[in-house]
């Protein structure tokens, strides 16, 4: 890159009192390469790679000239290869020349006064990077990196800088009262500083960023007429210093970031976003501005690697808000063809890697929800990543590889359930790990600690999970991080709280103990969250869902869920209304009647009208993905075994409802369902019809009892620790006993079966109600008048009295008085 250095930056009067040859020819040398710079710069739009070629050349000299003269032209040589590195736009090479000019003793202001503008022009690009970044946690973050890395180290510099010639008093001024946060005085110097050296385009640029930091400000304090007016006279600026110098490649740099910062301030009006974007008749599409900015810098020279590396993150960032899915495609696209062309011309280049994994990571997210996930491309990413060299791998390289890693674990959920050892639980490890990764670097963001807590939460709850209460902590601990600095939380700090509320509140319900302030704070998060989140469905939707889960806690001490139940329904009605064409409008008010149905159930009233409408909606569901399709099938076959067992106490025939959660399953979708789900369901419903045939057929009935049997089995092979399926297995060898009983024969075998299972989940849960009445039951068909049977059953139902119509059903004869 060819950039215009301050006039005089590298050209202030040379001190006659000092004899030094050297410091006289060096600083010659540098005005001779800042001049030449300015013409190119200020030429019209044109590939300057010869001119740059030049430029190297004469540095090639001034090297060769430094080593002739020995230590005593070190200091001012370093200084005249800084200046040249400053004009070729190499920033880190120019301060490490003028660091090592300083050290070797030239401590000319000169060198301190072009040190002060790189690191000023490094503070700017950062706090312009800031303002484009969404996330108002990490846009604070950023800029109070910017000031602690750059204030004072600018100012200081400043200082030692006094005694050099500047093109005008005004423009040092100017910097001072910039890193001083005194912006209306900086714009008020710098308005000057352009009037009288209409040329200096430095002034311009820099009269820019601080009208945009203005901006800002106003943006953050919601005054949208002042945030408008600054921005138009940011872009005046920038358009001034393009017609100035249509070859100074940071002109056309300084256009892009700010066309990406300005489609970062908005307002909120109106209950949504505002965008504050630049209104201008000729040029109304940023984002067309901005990209064509970039196109005039990679003119200028076009084997600068850091231009198309601009230019890719522009098109990625693009990418993140498209306007049409045609518009993602094209820039997708564009931004893959860039990264490309950054690897050609820097093969070690991270930026080319993390860009073009970017856009894949992307490509993936748009496409989860509605067409199957390419996992070749995922690995493809990943390897694209491994492949950045250490020092690349900064803040921005691992929040990508989280969420890369995040997004695998999300496409294996889809694809169907991972258990404790497949590669869904192996990249959610990996997940986790990388936004460790990020957090140890950068741990202020609350949407970091968010997505991080998520995964902890998603990983206690687990079902064949070991270490759930270890998780459970770490999870804890990610949502204290997130809620730190108080002030108004995002709706996603809000969920996952709730998220974690829930899922302890679950391992206290598998302990055997209660937590029902638990549920009550999920949905005071959630609530919180609809604050800020109101047309959001997916936040109605968890409110339902967490009301609902407090209703099956009340339901399980003895409780009427009834209002709990209709809570859930209006929240689920709500995500309905405003995602009416979602899964999720049918699952949840579908869940809500199915709990209806079995509570109704239980209580020994009709479950048909409140299962046959959860039934409907369910059926009236049209999920894509495999997880999705088996939540439909499980919604489906909880409700039509219910309406089976309802069936078989009236002497009916339960074979037509057992059907309908099979309707429309192929032999393959049968295969490709989750085994635990499959195994269970196929074990029920052989269980169901072994009881209603054996009223008439023993012979089938043992030929059904063994099927289910098996199936039960096969199902405990996968989740062993199940305790929902050990329970109903042991129900299903106690009503196997009863037929084999009345059927003369020998019952012990599967009542012991039956008694070891109910023993197992009483050692891993005490008191669970229904544990408790499987073992009564169970010792009830043994011996009628077993004193333990009547201990388990009296501790059951004094711990959930919603249990005893459905005993007095089973043992009409031996049940207790009615609550």
């Amino acid at each position: 890159m060819l950039l215009i250095i301050a006039a005089t930056a590298c050209t202030a009067d040379r001190r006659t009192q000092r004899d030094t040859t050297w410091v006289a020819h060096f600083t010659s040398a540098a005005e001779r390469i800042e001049a030449r710079a300015r013409a190119v710069g200020m030429a019209r739009l044109h590939d300057a790679r010869a001119e740059q070629a030049e430029l190297r050349g004469w540095m090639e000299t001034v090297s060769k000239e430094m080593a002739l003269g020995g230590a005593e032209a070190q200091g001012p040589g370093h200084y005249a290869l800084g200046c040249g590195e400053r004009a070729l736009g190499r920033d880190a090479e120019a301060l490490t020349q003028l660091e090592a000019a300083w050290n070797a003793g030239f401590r000319d202001p000169r060198v301190a006064w072009v040190q002060a503008q790189i690191l000023s022009e490094r503070y700017r690009v950062l706090r312009m990077e800031a303002i484009a970044t969404p996330d108002p946690d990490a846009r604070k973050a950023r800029e109070q990196d910017a000031e602690r890395h750059y204030r004072k180290p600018v100012l200081a510099l400043l200082r030692q800088a006094m005694g050099a010639e500047y093109p005008s008093t005004e423009y040092g001024a100017a910097l001072v009262a910039l890193h001083e946060d005194r912006l209306d005085a900086a714009l008020a110097l710098l308005e000057t500083v352009t009037a009288k050296h209409p040329w200096f385009v430095e002034a311009r640029l820099m009269r820019a960023d601080v009208f945009m930091l203005r901006a800002a400000e106003h943006w953050r304090f919601q005054r949208r007429n002042e945030t408008g007016e600054d921005m138009t006279a940011a872009f005046q600026a920038l358009t001034e210093a393009r017609a100035t110098a249509e070859s100074f490649a940071p002109a056309h740099l300084g256009l892009a970031r700010f066309e990406a910062a300005a489609m970062t301030l908005v307002l909120v009006r109106f209950g949504g976003p505002v965008v504050r974007a630049r209104v201008d008749e000729e040029e109304s599409v940023p984002a067309k501005a901005g990209l064509a900015a970039l196109d005039a810098a990679i003119r200028v020279d076009s084997s600068h690697a850091g231009f198309a590396c601009e230019k890719a993150r522009f098109l990625t960032m693009l990418a993140e808000r498209p306007n049409t899915y045609a518009d993602f495609l094209s820039l997708r696209r564009s931004a893959v063809e860039t990264a490309q062309r950054i690897l050609e011309l820097d093969p070690a280049s991270a930026c080319g890697r993390i860009e073009w994994t970017r856009v894949m990571v992307q490509e993936t997210e748009a496409v989860l929800k509605e067409s199957p996930v390419d996992f070749y491309k995922l690995q493809k990413a990943l390897d694209l990543l491994e492949a950045v060299p250490p020092q690349g791998r900064d803040l921005a390289f691992h929040l990508l590889r989280a969420r890369l890693l995040h997004l695998w674990t999300e496409a294996d959920l889809q694809a169907g359930s991972w258990r404790v050892g497949s590669k869904g639980w192996k990249h959610q490890e990996q997940a986790i790990e990388a936004y460790r990764s990020a957090l140890a670097l950068e741990e202020r963001v609350p949407a970091y600690w968010v997505r991080l807590g998520e995964l902890l939460v998603a990983r206690a709850s687990n079902s064949t999970a070991k270490d759930v209460d270890e998780y459970l902590d770490q999870a804890g601990m990610a949502v204290s991080h997130a809620m730190e600095g108080g002030g108004t939380k995002a709706p996603e700090v809000w969920l996952l709280w709730a998220h974690y509320e829930v899922a302890y509140a679950l391992r206290k319900r598998a302990q055997g103990e209660t937590a029902p302030s638990r549920f009550e704070q999920a949905e005071h998060h959630l609530r919180n969250a609809l604050l800020n989140g109101a047309y959001n469905p997916t936040l109605h939707h968890e409110l339902g869902l967490v009301l609902l889960e407090h209703a099956r806690e009340t339901w399980e001490h003895g409780g009427d869920p009834s209002t709990l139940l209709q809570q859930a329904e209006a929240a689920q009605a709500q995500a309905a209304k405003l995602a009416p064409t979602l899964d999720l409008g049918k699952f949840g008010p579908a869940a809500v009647h199915a709990a209806r149905a079995e509570y109704a159930w239980w209580r020994g009233a009709d479950p048909t009208e409140e299962a046959e409408r959860a039934d409907a909606l369910y059926s009236q569901a049209r999920p894509f993905f495999r997880t999705r399709k088996e939540q439909q099938f499980a919604g489906r076959m909880k409700v039509s075994h219910l309406l089976a067992r309802h069936l078989l106490e009236q002497g009916r025939d339960p074979e037509p409802v057992l059907k309908r959660p099979w309707e429309g399953i192929s032999v393959l979708g049968q295969i490709s369902q989750d085994p635990v789900l499959r195994h269970r369901a196929t074990g029920a419903m052989f269980g169901l019809r072994a009881r209603y045939v054996a009223r008439t057929d023993p012979e089938k009935a043992e030929t059904e009892f063994l099927k289910a049997e098996k199936s039960y089995e096969e199902a405990l092979k996968v989740e062993p620790s199940n305790r929902e399926l050990r329970l109903e297995e042991g129900h299903l060898f106690r009503e196997w006993a009863v037929v084999r009983k009345a059927a003369k024969q020998d019952p012990e075998p599967l009542l012991s079966k039956g008694l070891a299972l109910a023993d197992a989940l009483l050692k891993e849960r005490p008191n669970w109600p229904e544990a408790l009445l499987l073992r009564a039951a169970i010792l009830r068909t043994k011996d009628p008048a077993s004193a333990q049977a009547r201990e388990d059953r009296d501790a059951a139902l004094k711990a959930n009295a919603n249990l005893a119509p459905g005993w007095r059903r089973q043992f009409p004869e031996d049940g207790p008085p009615a609550p």
